[in-house]
């Protein structure tokens, strides 16, 4: 859902929330639109920028991959140790142009993967930094070992893509199970169905409202869990 559409949902909840028929409703429920919109926009951007920041998360492993193939590449090409990781830096997304500055002004290059390994998405910089401190120490050809992270770091972000597809089930779920209190209420709308004297002017319909969100709260959180413990840093 885009931002287009959200802002489409609120109008749709202002204009219900305001008709006529929903007068009796209104003395009933305190709360007024704009306090109901704007819980619902906040609510919508936390989720938004959760959403953007695993993307990112997802871009930057996927630019480790990149950096380290591309530190291969420069150095099957016999290019020196340190000229090559400041190509694969410099031939990265913007967040790694500043270490490829610090490599080029003289910085050490185990220090500037360790603090690169602390951005969400580049923890391989951690292996990226052991192996070239076991190929600077033990003389062994640190372009075989680049090659093998390179290929474990490939593997990885395989894993992860079968584990992302097997728990698109679930988190299909889970998007039905968030729709339903506001499908439910258009859908009876749609019909004809004055259903908001029965929810908010009885006691059975408090309880109805009550036990409905506590079960899809309950139905959220345990799908979540299915998916967080599929694979916890998908």
């Amino acid at each position: 859902m885009n931002s287009w559409a959200l802002a489409l949902l609120m109008a749709a909840v202002f204009a219900w929330w305001s008709s006529p028929h929903q007068q009796r409703l209104r003395s009933v429920v305190p709360s007024r639109p704009l306090v109901v919109v704007t819980a619902g926009k906040r609510w919508w951007v936390r989720i938004d920028a959760r959403a953007r920041s695993t993307r990112y998360t997802a871009q930057r492993r996927r630019a480790m991959v990149d950096l380290v193939e591309a530190l291969v590449g420069e150095l099957n090409a016999g290019q020196a140790p340190i000229q090559a990781l400041q190509f694969a830096f410099d031939a990265g997304p913007v967040d790694f142009h500043p270490f490829a500055q610090s490599i080029r002004l003289g910085a050490d290059p185990l220090a500037q993967c360790t603090q690169l390994a602390r951005i969400p998405g580049c923890e391989a910089a951690l292996s990226l930094a052991a192996c070239w401190r076991v190929g600077s120490n033990a003389g062994s050809g640190l372009s075989d070992t680049m090659a093998q992270l390179a290929q474990g770091l490939r593997d990885d972000l395989a894993v992860r893509a079968e584990v992302q597809s097997q728990i698109a089930g679930p988190r299909a779920t889970a998007r039905l199970l968030a729709a339903l209190p506001v499908a439910g209420p258009v859908l009876a709308t749609a019909l004809g169905v004055n259903f908001g004297e029965v929810l908010f002017t009885t006691s059975v319909g408090h309880w109805c409202v009550a036990l409905g969100l506590l079960f899809d709260v309950l139905g959220l959180w345990w799908v979540h869990r299915i998916t967080a413990s599929a694979y916890p840093a998908a």
